[in-house]
């Protein structure tokens, strides 16, 4: 029992400073933009947040726009602190406002970073509000001017992609240029997926839908036993069968290509067993 409460209790310090290693490896100073949402079914906002902000030791200090049911409209001075991947913004004075008030109130805002996704999370004032505000990186310049902004279609796109379980544009960038493809393997002459495969399968399939532009080759082969047209039409089924769970799982037939080489292709040579089972296999290519 104290072996599995020491174990335990490894397995949390190690994942907490792995989690601070990330946070470290995190670009936070920059500029954010963003919106505020009330549920998971709407992909409107009537808030828009800009922000642009420079965090030296743990200070944040910087500007913030935002824009109110397309006509109101507020330039901001901002300042706060970052303690890990928690942050707290506070409003310090209102630079500009199209709305001219008195005594204008101060918003406070209090956020999480996402490690897993890349989005600042979080809400203003406090959390009795049901509504949410996210925010993600992205290169813009900070506007000044009062006027509302006149491209507002990331809005209803980003909202879709968060709604959905979507990472931010630019984690999907890293996750695109980090992914590293390994072969689905097959038992002899069958063509059918094997469970333990259908998580690296998930992984494709969400990076593919995370890219509009993208799509994925799917190339089937085979080892040498059989005759060449009986391989050419096997592999054939092996890449037929990852089509299959794609498009299951919501990945449309368009964004797949497929490609079968039969036994033209090996991966290893075919004299041994062990050789021979490496290229009974679906290999794949972003394209």
């Amino acid at each position: 029992m104290r072996q599995n409460s020491y174990l335990f209790l490894s397995l949390l310090i190690l994942s907490f400073f792995c989690n601070q290693k990330i946070s470290a490896q995190v670009k936070y100073s920059g500029t954010w933009k963003g919106f505020e949402i009330s549920d998971s079914t709407s992909n409107k906002s009537d808030e828009i947040y800009f922000l642009d902000f420079i965090i030296i030791n743990g200070l944040l200090e910087g500007k913030m726009r935002v824009e109110k049911n397309h006509k109101d409209v507020k330039i901001i001075d901002i300042k706060g602190t970052k303690k890990h991947i928690v942050f707290n913004i506070n409003e310090e004075r209102i630079i500009h406002s199209v709305k001219k008030q008195k005594n204008p109130n101060l918003d406070q805002y209090f956020f999480t970073y996402n490690l897993d996704r890349g989005y600042l999370e979080g809400y203003k004032n406090d959390s009795a509000s049901s509504k949410k505000i996210i925010l993600f990186k992205s290169k813009f310049d900070f506007s000044p001017k009062l006027k509302p902004s006149k491209n507002k279609n990331w809005v209803s796109s980003i909202i879709w992609d968060y709604n959905n379980g979507l990472s931010s544009p630019i984690k999907r960038l890293e996750e695109l240029k980090n992914f590293s493809f390994e072969p689905i393997y097959f038992d002899y002459d069958k063509s059918n997926i094997k469970e333990e495969y259908h998580k690296q399968l998930k992984d494709i399939k969400k990076i593919v839908l995370s890219h509009s532009d993208l799509r994925i080759l799917v190339i089937g082969h085979t080892d040498s036993d059989g005759t060449n047209s009986y391989n050419k039409a096997l592999s054939k089924r092996r890449a037929e069968s990852i089509i299959k769970f794609f498009t299951s799982r919501g990945l449309r037939r368009d964004r797949i290509v497929i490609d079968f080489k039969g036994e033209t292709s090996p991966a290893q040579s075919n004299s041994t067993a062990e050789g021979k089972s490496r290229n009974r296999r679906v290999d794949f290519k972003f394209i």
